[in-house]
Protein backbone atom coordinates (compact mmCIF):
# COMPACT_ATOMS: atom_id res chain seq x y z
CA UNK A 1 0.00 0.00 0.00
CA UNK A 2 2.88 2.52 1.30
CA UNK A 3 4.32 1.51 -2.60
CA UNK A 4 1.30 2.41 -4.23
CA UNK A 5 0.32 5.36 -2.56
CA UNK A 6 3.89 6.63 -3.09
CA UNK A 7 3.68 5.85 -7.03
CA UNK A 8 0.11 7.81 -7.17
CA UNK A 9 1.93 10.80 -5.68
CA UNK A 10 0.23 10.56 -2.00
CA UNK A 11 2.08 12.40 0.41
CA UNK A 12 3.52 10.21 3.62
CA UNK A 13 0.97 11.93 5.98
CA UNK A 14 -2.24 10.97 3.85
CA UNK A 15 -1.28 7.18 3.68
CA UNK A 16 -0.14 6.96 7.41
CA UNK A 17 -3.33 8.72 8.16
CA UNK A 18 -5.21 5.23 5.70
CA UNK A 19 -2.76 2.85 7.53
CA UNK A 20 -3.26 3.57 10.71
CA UNK A 21 0.40 4.34 11.05
CA UNK A 22 2.98 7.13 11.79
CA UNK A 23 4.30 10.02 9.14
CA UNK A 24 7.60 8.35 10.30
CA UNK A 25 7.18 4.98 10.07
CA UNK A 26 5.71 5.41 6.26
CA UNK A 27 8.20 7.70 5.34
CA UNK A 28 10.99 5.03 6.77
CA UNK A 29 9.26 1.72 5.09
CA UNK A 30 9.62 4.50 1.52
CA UNK A 31 13.59 5.27 1.88
CA UNK A 32 14.13 2.06 3.07
CA UNK A 33 12.09 0.59 -0.47
CA UNK A 34 14.12 3.32 -2.32
CA UNK A 35 17.04 1.98 -1.18
CA UNK A 36 16.66 -1.35 -1.89
CA UNK A 37 15.30 -0.51 -5.60
CA UNK A 38 11.59 -2.08 -5.04
CA UNK A 39 9.89 0.94 -4.79
CA UNK A 40 8.62 0.35 -8.32
CA UNK A 41 7.29 -3.17 -7.75
CA UNK A 42 3.59 -2.61 -8.54
CA UNK A 43 0.96 -4.62 -8.48
CA UNK A 44 -0.99 -4.22 -12.24
CA UNK A 45 -2.24 -0.59 -12.75
CA UNK A 46 -5.66 -1.36 -12.48
CA UNK A 47 -5.38 -2.68 -9.04
CA UNK A 48 -2.84 0.25 -7.96
CA UNK A 49 -5.12 2.64 -9.26
CA UNK A 50 -8.27 1.07 -7.01
CA UNK A 51 -5.81 1.10 -3.79
CA UNK A 52 -4.39 4.71 -4.47
CA UNK A 53 -7.89 5.35 -4.84
CA UNK A 54 -8.88 4.02 -1.22
CA UNK A 55 -5.68 5.59 0.08
CA UNK A 56 -6.91 9.21 -0.60
CA UNK A 57 -10.65 8.77 0.36
CA UNK A 58 -9.36 6.94 3.35
CA UNK A 59 -6.36 9.11 4.32
CA UNK A 60 -8.24 12.48 3.81
CA UNK A 61 -8.30 14.85 7.04
CA UNK A 62 -11.21 14.18 8.73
Amino acid sequence: MIRIGHAAGIDNATIARALGRTKAAVGTHVRRMIKDETIGNLPTCYAADKLAEMLRREGGRK
